[in-house]
């Protein structure tokens, strides 16, 4: 557990009186003290100092805005333990000293693995000042991991949150919110964002305890409070402000810096009467934390285990936060990448601002009514992380959604031209119908080997000699038969086929799987440009791969995932595609998992035209076969 010995004054919790606390009550409040029995003059912790006869100090661990925190040990049994003491300063401040027994009562009915484990409260003779024995963690801060590691990656983001959430939970039914939730308020047992720890319930309230002694103060840290902490709505403070703060802190890790959400009263308020910028948070997270993010609590997640169930499966998100909030205006860049993988999709530009009535904000309409997807599982797609294996739930009744081919000529009139020198700039104008791709497979053999995939029987004569007049080799000709339903798939990668991009290089370690069973692939050439990986099935709807692409130290990426479905009809084609553009793509990032294919491949397209066209893709399909 390490932490310099004092935090940054920004980011420490704060005990504020507000305008309304009167200097009437603060004298109230000195002679009440005043009247109390004579205790020792509060003393300085040193190493070595005996804690109540039983904790040994060894170190210094972190000061904050009440306390300072020391490690410790037993001296009977040499177990380690952490002891938060109560500042010198506010040793005889009763607000502060009713807070500090209200943590200890609080971590006295919580028990998850999630949350700090609570030994014992004391007043020590020696100091003159209070202490809360508490497990000691080893590890580091969340903050802390950041620093060193850089910002976090959208999945340990969402396994991370998943896990607080379930922790929090159970304090939430027993009627406690912590209500400090930040970065430095999370420890990770031996560095692991898998074991992650809340501590510091030092402001937290219990339902059964009066709100006395934090009248007339503010209590947190203005980064991370919720708006009903600083008066809005009403001022009540129920378990959505720690939903609310759980989405900034969760924002902060992945960004490597916390949101501009102000640093004092004033500018934290201001900050609170919309939606905050979320620009450059992944695709994979920024929905869930627009939910977590409505100013108005009651707008917000229910609770916490709703938030947890929606960090392991996007598809409970309502399908209004998976749109859209924003404008056009871009935003300021933020630190850090926040994984291996490059921004795939770019983020959620200006937010939408506030409000069309006080207190609330509206929604925006979805820019299409839900539809029935073809990939589901329990009535909706899923697509589920366990131990490195994406696994899609296909339902195969669903019908094939009618598809427009993307209208090739009118997008490329504002894509770089193709070179007809090179191979691909040939194949991509070799007209050999609608809904066909024409791509040189990579194989390392010295004859050209071409991919031909259609929706129906293509005759290659004609292509084969043109081919060898062109460039001098006959070439050998593998052809694919793809679904009506994936012709835009086929349109979109046509499109881009032979212009400026390099493409990637994108191969599959078999062609073929079994329901149930997994698939693995390598992508190269994406040569550090942002990446989209994603599958289009039979129906035409797209699902996003693009977590599934690791990184690999010769800078190609490596992906694996497995479908389950109920093969009925006979072996189902699949096709995967990985684009690589110079800027990140903001289109792939708003749409819902199973979106057709033809609708948003076309505002892919378009957006890369007025980019400047620099794109560039690589397809590969894969037949989905029955079990035996």
């Amino acid at each position: 557990m390490t932490r310099p010995p004092v935090e940054d004054d920004d980011d420490r919790t704060r005990l504020v009186p507000s305008p309304q606390h009167d200097a009437a009550s603060q004298v109230d409040d000195r002679t009440r003290i005043a009247t109390r029995p004579a205790e020792p003059a509060p003393q300085p912790v040193t190493t070595g100092s005996l804690i109540n006869n039983n904790y040994r100090v060894r170190a210094m661990l972190s000061q904050g805005g009440m306390g300072e925190v020391y490690r410790a040990e037993n001296i009977f049994t040499g177990d380690p333990v952490a002891v938060k003491i109560v500042l010198p300063t506010l040793a005889r401040d009763e607000g502060i000293i009713a807070l500090f027994k209200r943590e200890a009562r609080i971590l006295g009915q919580l028990n998850d693995d999630a949350l700090v484990r609570y030994h014992n409260f004391v007043l020590d003779d020696g100091l003159g000042r209070y202490c809360l024995i508490m497990e000691f963690i080893d590890g580091t801060t969340l903050w802390d991991h950041v620093d060193v590691n850089g910002p976090l990656r959208a999945q340990d983001a969402l396994r991370l949150m998943a896990r607080l959430a379930r922790g929090l939970e159970k304090a939430h039914a027993r009627g406690v919110i912590h209500r400090d939730l930040s970065p430095d308020n999370v420890m990770l047992r031996q560095d692991k964002i898998d074991d992650p720890v809340i501590i510091d319930f030092g402001i937290a309230r219990a339902a059964d305890m009066s709100e006395g002694q934090l009248a007339g103060r503010f209590a947190g840290k203005y980064k991370y409070v919720s708006p009903e902490q600083i008066g809005h709505f009403g001022g009540e403070v129920g378990p959505r402000a720690d939903i609310y703060g759980m989405a900034l802190m969760i924002a902060a890790v992945l960004r490597g810096d916390p949101l501009p959400m102000g640093g004092s009263a004033e500018e934290a308020a201001a900050a609170r009467r919309g939606l905050p910028n979320l620009s450059g948070l992944p695709h994979e997270v920024y929905p869930l934390l627009q939910y977590m993010l409505q100013p108005d609590p009651a707008m917000r997640p229910h609770d916490m285990g709703e938030v947890a169930d929606m960090a392991l499966d996007p598809t409970r998100i309502p399908l209004a936060f998976r749109h859209p909030l924003w404008g056009e205006t871009s935003a300021a860049p933020i630190r850090g990448g926040g994984g291996s993988l490059p921004s795939l999709t770019g983020a959620p530009r200006e937010p939408l601002r506030p409000v069309a009535r006080e207190g609330t904000i509206d929604a925006p309409e979805p820019r299409r009514k839900n539809r029935r997807r073809t990939l589901a599982a329990t009535g909706a797609v899923a697509a589920l992380a366990f131990g490195g294996l994406v696994v899609l739930n296909l339902k195969p009744d669903a019908p094939p959604q009618t598809t427009t081919p993307i209208a090739q000529d009118q997008q490329a009139t504002t894509l770089p031209g193709r070179d007809i020198e090179t191979e691909a700039g040939f194949l991509a104008g070799f007209d050999l119908g609608p809904c066909t791709l024409v791509q040189r497979s990579v194989t390392g053999l010295a004859t050209p080997t071409l991919s031909v995939l259609s929706n129906r029987d293509v005759e290659t004569d004609g292509l084969a000699k043109a081919f060898a007049e062109r460039f001098g080799a006959a070439p050998d000709i593998t052809t694919g038969r793809i679904a009506a339903g994936q012709c835009a798939a086929l349109d979109f990668v046509r499109t881009l086929q032979g212009r400026a991009e390099a493409p990637p290089i994108l191969s599959l370690d078999s062609d073929r799987m079994t329901a149930g069973g997994a698939i693995a692939g390598r992508l190269r050439e994406a040569r550090g440009r942002p990446l989209w990986l994603f599958l289009v099935e039979p129906g035409g709807g797209i699902h996003d791969l693009s977590s599934r692409a690791i990184a690999q130290a010769d800078g190609s990426f490596v992906f694996s995932f497995g479908m389950a479905e109920q093969v009925t009809d006979g072996p189902s084609p699949q096709l995967i595609i990985a684009l690589t553009s110079r800027e990140p793509l903001i289109a792939p990032a708003v749409a819902a998992s199973g979106a057709p294919a033809n609708e948003l491949l076309s505002r892919v397209l378009n957006e890369i035209t007025a980019a400047g066209g620099y794109a560039s893709a690589d397809i590969a399909m894969f037949t989905l076969e029955a079990t035996s």
